[in-house]
């Protein structure tokens, strides 16, 4: 497709990275308000390839350039799912799963990976770096300092499903595994 054609709607979130604070519900929003025509060009210090798996599954391709300081990424809606709206995030649900989930998650070879000496956005990206290559057999096991908030709506949108457990003193089991 050709974003060309498309109205381009700006959203730039290097200062919100460069404040540490995670841009993704911004981002979303911004994504929620799209009309039909119109494609949102976000503006980051990196390319950001977890929101990549979060807007495929809402019908979204992207194409992105490299520039110094940064990554311009245009997002636009396919053919197949131009009037279909982007949907609502439930920013706090920390667990997506059933008994049968649970029962498959026990069957699964776990990997752990440790985010706590991590600065924001780097856990995020770690994590959807090695979940996206994980077969259906394999499970993520995070070790986190916090309650990784913003990275559930992230997951649950790429069709993952995830527990988490407060393992106490500010540590945070997180289970992924594919749905």
């Amino acid at each position: 497709m050709q974003t060309e054609k498309l109205k381009k709607v700006k959203l730039d979130v290097r200062e919100d990275i460069a404040k540490g604070a995670d841009p993704f519900q911004k981002i979303m929003e911004a994504v929620n308000s799209l009309k039909d025509g119109e494609a949102l060009e976000v503006i980051n210090s990196f390319e950001p390839f977890p929101l990549y798996s979060v807007l495929r599954n809402k019908g979204f391709e992207h194409t992105a350039k490299h520039f110094d300081g940064g990554f311009e990424i245009t997002f636009y809606k396919t053919d197949n799912h131009k009037n279909e709206p982007a949907g609502d995030e439930d920013w706090k649900n920390e667990n997506n799963f059933n008994d049968d989930d649970l029962k498959k998650l026990a069957h699964c070879r776990e990997t752990e990976l440790d985010v706590r000496e991590l600065e924001p956005p780097q856990p995020l990206l770690k994590i959807f770096e090695i979940i996206e290559i994980m077969d259906k057999d394999e499970a993520l096991s995070i070790i986190h300092d916090r309650k990784p908030i913003h990275l559930y709506p992230r997951l649950k949108d790429a069709g993952f499903k995830f527990l988490t457990e407060d393992i106490g003193n500010d540590l945070y089991s997180i289970k992924v595994w594919r749905n």
